[in-house]
């Protein structure tokens, strides 16, 4: 089986690192055809500056787009669709990807959540419910996508990096199917229809901590690159101490047929993982299982309403109110109905989709509820 390359750089001018991780793979010149389209799909989910490392470094995206012009494609596009509740045009512009892009020269800015030219696209052989998408008609005729995720910790999946970012390219009906259903299969049935061609991945300063959007961000000075998303992934998986047994998605990206895995299927070019190892804290490991004195019902709950009932569990225990509240019953995502009988006073409605039913509990409005509010709650 042919082995997949995944290149690693490590530094601190960004845009020499572009160049060099590049290199081991052809260079920009033998990924990028001359005259073609050209789609950057950053991570640009949510609201928050450039320092929280919750989107992907400005100076990366700036960076790939200048590399990418020496190829001398006919247009360059930065497409987003952030997160459901958030604006993808504000997401770019406090994220400060906005005007780096600009300033380096893109020729078009695209809210795949605005666009209208959509193409309805089957998934024959879907493995999850997800059983067509609907996806823009400029995604579908580019002739590249470079995908450029943010490495960072997520509530979802343990942690988002090259499989997870394509999910931007949806639009938020999407979005939500994909969280009613088996996400990581989901994820896998998404690639089997659109792929990227490149992903370079941002290590510049990845996110410890309650990510997607509580995040921790830590130095690490390294840009990850590959054309097999699945071998990216699983080398940067080892670059920061994470298991691969317990990443739920990497199975269902190996029955797909989506790349490799296995640690002897992967020809790690530039520095080796051994040179750039450093550990990084991902909590959500353990799940919300690690919180077994609570009862927490998060069957069709998003990443961010997840991600939020974490950060809040341990908010209690630094406070320590933790164990004060352990006969609160937590409610996370849509429901097709709240058990009648229980007591409203001791019942938490965690955000918008439980808004029908706030009258059987303490109702947390939002999507997501802001950050404070269910401490408050609770």
């Amino acid at each position: 089986m042919e082995k997949s390359i995944v290149s690693i750089a490590k530094g601190t001018d960004v845009e020499q690192m572009v160049t060099e991780v590049l290199e081991p793979l052809g260079g920009v010149g033998s990924l990028i055809r001359p005259k073609s389209t050209v789609v950057l799909k950053p991570n640009a989910g949510h609201v928050a500056p450039a320092e929280t490392s919750v989107n992907t470094n400005p100076e990366l995206v700036a960076a790939v787009i200048k590399e990418v012009r020496k190829a001398e494609p006919k247009e360059i596009i930065l497409a987003e669709a952030s997160a459901i509740g958030c604006d993808t045009m504000e997401s770019f512009e406090v994220s400060g990807i906005l005007k780096a892009a600009k300033d380096a020269g893109v020729d078009k800015v695209i809210d795949i959540k605005g666009d209208k030219d959509l193409i309805n696209i089957p998934i024959r052989d879907a493995r999850s419910d997800l059983t067509k998408i609907r996806l823009p008609r400029f995604l579908l005729e580019a002739e590249h996508i470079i995908n450029l995720p943010i490495f960072k910790s997520h509530c979802s999946m343990v942690f988002t990096c090259a499989l997870k970012n394509l999910k931007g390219v949806v639009q938020d009906k999407v979005h939500y199917q994909m969280h009613q259903t088996d996400l990581a299969k989901a994820m896998m049935d998404l690639w089997s229809v659109i792929r990227a061609d490149l992903n370079i991945a941002d290590l510049i300063r990845p996110a410890e901590g309650f990510g997607p959007h509580s995040t921790v961000p830590t130095e690490f000075d390294c840009i990850v690159a590959g054309k097999d998303p699945v071998a990216l992934d699983a080398t940067v998986c080892r670059m920061v101490g994470l298991d691969v047994d317990k990443v739920a998605y990497f199975e269902p990206a190996r029955e797909r047929g989506l790349g490799n895995y296995d640690e002897d299927l992967i020809e790690v070019r530039g520095k080796t993982i051994d040179e750039v190892f450093k550990a990084l804290w991902l909590p959500y490991l353990e799940g919300l299982e690690k919180y077994p004195e609570y009862s927490i019902d998060t069957e069709g709950s998003c990443s961010s309403c997840l991600s939020l009932v974490g950060l809040t569990m341990e908010k209690l225990k630094s406070l320590n109110e933790y164990e004060k509240n352990t006969d609160a019953t937590i409610f996370v995502g849509r429901k097709k109905g709240i058990p009648e009988g229980l007591d409203p006073y001791k019942v938490i409605l965690f955000g918008d989709c439980l808004k029908k039913y706030r009258k059987q509990g303490v109702f947390i409005g939002g999507c997501p509820p802001a950050e404070p509010h269910p401490l408050w709650a609770i």
